[in-house]
């Protein structure tokens, strides 16, 4: 399974910090170092998955203009569940040789 690279420069975060930070921190996160596991669509948003220094996190954005409403920690299984019935463990596999 690939992980996401670790920045020596930033450490790592926990959910509870995570949580705390504004939208624009929690983003630059997700992009330095978060590992997208996969999208759905939901009541007019694009949703996607990221895997994060050992929690899962969503990035919630509006469809049609593309922009990122919120971003938060995600820990309900029943929704981490309809990600992971999507999921293409070959994907995720890739590179493991």
């Amino acid at each position: 399974m690939r992980f996401p690279r670790l920045n020596p420069i930033m450490p790592a975060i926990t959910p509870e910090v995570f949580k705390k930070q504004q939208l624009e921190e929690r983003y630059q996160h997700l992009k330095e170092r978060g590992e997208h596991l996969g999208g759905r669509y939901w009541s007019g948003y694009n949703v996607h998955l990221y895997a994060l220094d050992g929690f899962f996190a969503e990035v919630w954005i509006k469809t049609g203009i593309n922009q990122i409403y919120w971003i938060e920690v995600q820990t309900n299984w029943e929704i981490l569940q309809e990600y992971a019935e999507k999921l293409n463990l070959k994907d995720l596999l890739k590179g493991e040789d």
